[in-house]
């Protein structure tokens, strides 16, 4: 009865850290939209689902098309944040984003950035050009 209740308890502990860390994101997101737009940047979509995958933020300037990818952690661990996009992941945000501009096309310009968010600093990555990857169609 033990084990039982054992399992129990670290299954509402693994969920509350998931409701916590979801939230955390959810306002790292809303964060760097404002920041976005305070730089003239518009939303086009946000937490759009291109199958098992999700696009962040996806903002538009002028001709410029640019996908946000939004990693927030804990206050101190700036390591973790920048680190915490793999190159598998990479492929999977690019082969999503391909899918999202088979459904809307952008003609112009595509590019990709990084914001890290460690408790309430941020970090803007440089800003990637997607075009040379062949993302737009």
């Amino acid at each position: 009865m033990k084990l039982a209740n054992d399992h129990h308890k670290k299954e509402a502990q693994a969920s509350e850290r998931g409701k916590t860390a979801l939230r955390v994101g959810i306002w790292a997101e809303r964060a760097t939209l404002w920041l976005m737009w305070l730089r003239g940047w518009d939303l086009v979509a946000w937490r759009q689902k291109m199958g098992r995958y999700e696009l962040d933020l996806i903002l538009s300037r002028g001709n410029d098309l640019r996908l946000i990818e939004v990693k927030a952690r804990k206050p101190g661990a700036w390591v973790n944040a920048d680190i915490a996009l793999t190159e598998h992941q990479r492929v999977r945000l690019q082969s999503a984003m391909r899918q999202w501009l088979d459904k809307i096309p952008w003609p112009k310009c595509v590019s990709f950035q990084r914001v890290s968010w460690s408790g309430m600093r941020c970090k803007f990555h440089p800003p990637e050009n997607w075009d040379s990857l062949k993302i737009q169609r």
